[in-house]
């Protein structure tokens, strides 16, 4: 790896289907700064998991077959939950919030434009979690930066995400024209661009089952109380260091 390259891992899983039968739809995640931070991270969450994971199995114990089941936030109890909650929120947690409401009825019910609206979203994200890390001085713009994003692979087969690479590096590398307002968006990124996507089973990557307890928490929460954006902002302030709120 070259000596100055900066890693960012941005992690997500989502909650909710963008349809008018949903008020909302959410993706949640974890932002790690390096191998180091992320790997950290695992063998935390890996020993909470192997405490609690028996409480999960359909087996009786002596007939254990060594295949546990998936802890998810559709499954997990509460006391468990506030366990990995707790040691989750030590770290950088993003969200994205899409009050479907607002969404035109001709991109919701059209399966290509939904996956190109959801392209779009995403990309607005990790475009204004890059911005903020270089803000802050976490990352530095000038230098060698290499984005890795870990998807579950699931969300990505509901979803059908379009060109999000490619449209990434021209987002943040280039800048997009805009040709309707005769404007140019401003690249962010000066130095060496790399971006990485992997979509992952999240029964073997405990990045994506954190990812997916965060995006039904944050969901759960939103809808709570999720009618104007200053309730949102309250209802996350001490969940979420980073997030954005769409259309």
């Amino acid at each position: 790896m070259h000596q100055d390259m900066q890693e960012v891992y941005i992690n997500l899983d989502d909650s909710g289907k963008l349809t008018t039968k949903e008020h909302i739809s959410v993706y949640g995640g974890l932002v790690f700064l390096s191998k180091e931070e992320k790997d950290k991270f695992i063998t935390q969450y890996r020993q909470i998991i192997n405490k609690i994971k028996c409480n999960y199995c359909p087996f009786d114990k002596q007939i254990c077959p060594k295949k546990c089941p998936e802890i998810k936030n559709t499954n997990i109890t509460p006391e468990n939950k506030r366990w990995l909650m707790n040691y989750i929120k030590k770290y950088y947690v993003v969200a994205l919030i899409i009050k479907n409401d607002y969404v035109y009825e001709h991109i919701i019910n059209n399966k290509a434009a939904k996956g190109r609206f959801t392209d779009y979203s995403l990309r607005r994200m990790i475009k204004e979690i890059i911005k903020s890390l270089i803000k802050s001085s976490k990352i530095d713009a000038t230098k060698p930066l290499r984005i890795i994003i870990n998807i579950d692979e699931q969300t990505t087969k509901n979803n059908g995400y379009y060109n999000l690479h490619d449209g990434l590096i021209e987002e943040l590398k280039y800048g997009i024209a805009n040709y309707n307002y005769a404007t140019n968006i401003s690249p962010i990124i000066v130095g060496d661009l790399e971006i990485k996507i992997s979509y992952q089973d999240s029964g073997k990557s405990y990045v994506v089952q954190a990812a997916d307890l965060l995006a039904g928490t944050i969901r759960k929460k939103v809808l709570e109380n999720y009618q104007t954006q200053v309730e949102i902002n309250t209802s996350l302030e001490k969940l979420v260091d980073f997030k954005i709120i769409l259309p």
